[in-house]
């Protein structure tokens, strides 16, 4: 089962993307939340690919480092798998089914939707609530995602020496922590409809959210932080490495921001108003309200404010950690760094904070 909608208490939130693995723990701290404890640890070259594991001993053993690092003695966590590699369908069924009755009728309905036998897929359902037009229904949302996928992550996980109580998708990951995020929106009581967009190494993805009806459109494309850092290389002569770390601590000749820096922003523009435009033309009746700009690149100063003039729309970094407390073992200011880059993290440690 993918363990939809269930958690699990204290849960490392393990994030691994294709060029890094984050892993977040919370607290509660009164009525609120603590950090923990937090890592981000690069990956090798090409050990992930498309959000598909390559090698599971390089991967896991990254997760372990970054396990060690972060300080965490936590050996449970929560993982996702990407939103492309899962199946998701809305169906109804009566409402006076008893949970047994449900469950076998979920899967009896869901053999009609997935393009694979049962036996090849994890799957897992959660009640929606009564359907709008005939309360005696009741929407249920079922996903499906292949063992293979799901597997992947085990193994990765097993690796490093933890166990998996929990599988997510990534969207509704994303989702879980938009909720902190749509906190600090302005007119929150209007219901805005906000657009978080995650603009990491290779992908950049766009979650739009509803706080009616939650996840409402996700899309992704391949780019991120990588074409900036292969530039560096090319026009300097470095190696992947050097090039990494020169545009971590800025150390560039002086045409950097001119030459390469400048460019890739306005690059990163583009293909986010592409991404942004996909989703009016599915849903013209739609307006975006907020945009919420995470991942890696989210830290690019200035991005935030360009974003908001070719749009035309508020934008604000993402940062689902305001008003947390952090425990003292935390580096508040790589942190803070970090902090755009973890909202997949959060929402999977949020998870497992949830009653």
């Amino acid at each position: 089962m993918l363990n939809l909608g269930k958690s699990r208490p204290a849960l490392l939130g393990v994030d691994v993307s294709s060029a890094a693995v984050k892993v977040l723990e919370l607290g509660r701290h009164g009525k609120g939340y603590r950090v923990e404890a937090f890592a981000v640890e690069p990956l090798p070259d090409g050990v992930m690919v498309d959000k598909v594991c390559q090698d599971t001993e390089a991967v896991g053993a990254a997760l372990g480092r970054a396990v060690k690092r972060s300080g965490s003695r936590l050996k449970q966590c929560a993982m996702t798998v990407p939103s492309s590699a899962v199946i998701t369908k809305t169906i109804q069924l009566s409402a006076s089914l008893s949970d047994s009755e449900l469950e076998g009728q979920v899967f009896v309905e869901a053999d009609q939707y997935i393009p694979y036998t049962l036996e090849e897929v994890n799957l897992d359902f959660q009640v929606l609530g009564p359907n709008e037009k005939n309360p005696q229904m009741q929407d249920v949302l079922v996903v499906a995602s292949r063992r293979e996928n799901v597997e992947s992550r085990i193994a990765i996980a097993e690796a490093a020496k933890l166990s998996v109580e929990l599988v997510d998708v990534e969207a509704y990951a994303i989702e879980h922590a938009s909720e902190r995020l749509m906190e600090h929106i302005p007119d929150r009581e209007n219901k805005p409809m906000v657009a978080i967009v995650d603009v990491g190494s290779s992908v950049t993805a766009v979650y739009v959210v509803s706080q009616t009806e939650g996840v409402v459109y996700t899309r992704e494309q391949n780019f991120g932080g990588r074409m900036l850092t292969e530039e560096i290389m090319r026009r300097y002569n470095m190696s992947y490495q050097e090039a990494g770390s020169a545009k971590m601590s800025g150390d560039l000749p002086a045409d950097y921001v001119s030459e390469v820096l400048e460019p890739f922003k306005q690059t990163m523009m583009d293909q986010i108003q592409r991404l942004l435009q996909y989703f009016y033309v599915t849903r013209p009746q739609d307006t975006i309200d907020h945009v919420l700009l995470g991942g890696g690149c989210a830290a690019i100063p200035g991005v935030d404010e360009m974003l908001e003039e070719v749009t035309s729309t508020p934008v604000s970094v993402a940062n689902p950690f305001r008003g947390m407390a952090l425990s003292r073992r935390i580096n508040q200011q790589r942190f803070t760094n970090d902090a755009p880059a973890l909202l997949t993290a959060c929402g999977l440690a949020l998870r497992g904070q949830t009653s």
